[in-house]
């Protein structure tokens, strides 16, 4: 799967929640999908996610999490 045409941009509604545009193609570059016309945004999609997926992702993420707290990067 890859990519192409990707715009995100962060909402000016919610500083902390982005838009994402981009056109989906398998390995063999046929375009599969998309975000929508308008992109999809973060938020909404997540809790659209059920919770199952969501601690899937917070699993992974927390080892990024700990890196930046173990780098002195975190906020």
């Amino acid at each position: 799967m890859n990519l192409q045409n990707i715009v995100i941009t962060q909402l000016v509604t919610n500083s902390a929640d982005y838009n994402i545009k981009a056109d989906i193609y398998n390995d063999i570059g046929q375009k599969i999908g998309d975000f929508g016309v308008d992109g999809t945004d973060m938020f909404a999609w997540w809790v659209q996610q059920d919770s199952s997926f969501q601690l899937d992702i917070v699993n992974q993420f927390k080892f990024n999490m700990a890196q930046e707290i173990v780098n002195g990067t975190a906020e």
